[in-house]
């Protein structure tokens, strides 16, 4: 299977991982002063709030920081059933 490469800002995405509606991607450039970046993307090509930093290893400590705070969000939490005042335990 031959996927297309992303290419944004002249970072090329090597890593990416999605949470509910939100993509997380890192980047490379290794002609840039922070070969590595980290941005959140919509519709696989709009790419938002960057973190760029001179290691891969931060640029995933950063993914995994953003995953873990979009798993927490209320828009990616299944549906919970909230107790009704009649259903609290006595």
């Amino acid at each position: 299977m031959n996927e297309e490469k992303r290419i944004n800002g002249g970072y090329e995405i090597i890593e990416s991982c999605t949470i509910g509606s939100n993509e997380l991607v890192i980047g490379h450039n290794p002609k840039a002063p922070n070969p590595y970046v980290c941005w959140y993307c919509k519709n696989g090509k709009e790419y938002f709030w960057g973190y760029y930093c001179n290691e891969l290893s931060s640029a995933r400590e950063k993914l995994n920081e953003r995953y873990k705070t979009e798993c927490n969000m209320p828009y990616n939490q299944p549906q919970k059933k909230q107790r009704q005042r009649d259903d609290r335990e006595r």
